[in-house]
């Protein structure tokens, strides 16, 4: 097989979204005789209707979970079964539920970490790759622009198209993306709990690494996660790569 041949051909493999705890839907339930307040409020609410249950409250911000970030429920009067709902999007001067940033990325606990769970599975360690970091850094800020959550970048690429803009030339290139988890321990664990997640993480076919988080806390979501594992193609040191003029394609010269 040639060299062009190796190129038109690496692996490219990405499994399933993974939106795990992408909302903190925490619902504030009060119940008392306290009258109802009309005035204006300014603490993220955007919507308030009546219920017959805190868990009908609950699941209606459920069902609007791009935007529901979490639910105040209040029983003015405890000898009635109605409930005041407040749906709440967590902004305004004085929301009821703030973002809360996530810890910063420490890439090299990442890679430490992965490297120790690779290790009680008998597998060799990766190392830190600066262009798949920057890979996946390019296509978590695209997620957290569109506040969505995908394999596919805004443009069409595939994670193979992306790491090949950053001049990185493989063999096999496998992705894990998440959202919502704000922490490397919780989309860590996320990823481990995902069969298909967690195979790229224990393949013995790759050398390298790349992560990336961006937090983007007027979205859904507020958190983006990408990560890729590869191997590089040893005998492809000075190919240059082309911005194909369709997405799906790929040219090298």
């Amino acid at each position: 097989m040639t060299l062009l041949d190796k190129l038109m051909r690496p692996r490219v493999i990405g499994f399933g979204s993974l939106a795990v705890a992408s909302l903190s839907l925490v619902a504030f339930w009060q119940a008392g005789a306290s009258a109802i307040d009309n005035a204006p409020r300014d603490d993220g609410t955007y919507l308030e209707t009546v219920v017959k249950s805190f868990e009908e409250c609950s699941r209606l911000c459920e069902a609007d979970s791009g935007t529901c970030r979490g639910a105040q429920s209040e029983q003015p009067d405890i000898t009635k079964p109605l409930i005041i709902c407040r749906l709440n999007n967590g902004f305004g001067a004085n929301p009821l539920f703030p973002s809360v940033p996530p810890t910063p990325l420490n890439v090299n606990i990442a890679v430490a970490d992965l490297n120790a769970y690779r290790r009680t599975h008998g597998l060799a360690p990766v190392v830190l790759s600066e262009r798949l970091s920057k890979a996946s850094q390019v296509h978590a800020e695209d997620l957290a622009r569109h506040g969505n959550i995908s394999h596919t970048g805004s443009d069409g690429s595939g994670h193979g198209d992306r790491v090949q803009r950053q001049g990185y030339y493989f063999s096999i290139a496998a992705e894990n993306v998440a959202t919502g988890q704000k922490s490397w321990e919780r989309v860590f664990k996320a990823w481990q709990d995902s069969p298909g997640h967690n195979e790229n993480l224990l393949r013995d076919d790759v050398t390298e690494f790349g992560i990336a988080l961006v937090y983007e806390p007027k979205t859904a979501y507020q958190t983006y996660w990408a990560m890729v594992v590869a191997a590089p193609l040893e005998d492809a040191p000075n190919i240059r790569y082309m911005m194909p003029a369709s997405p799906n394609s790929v040219k090298t010269h």
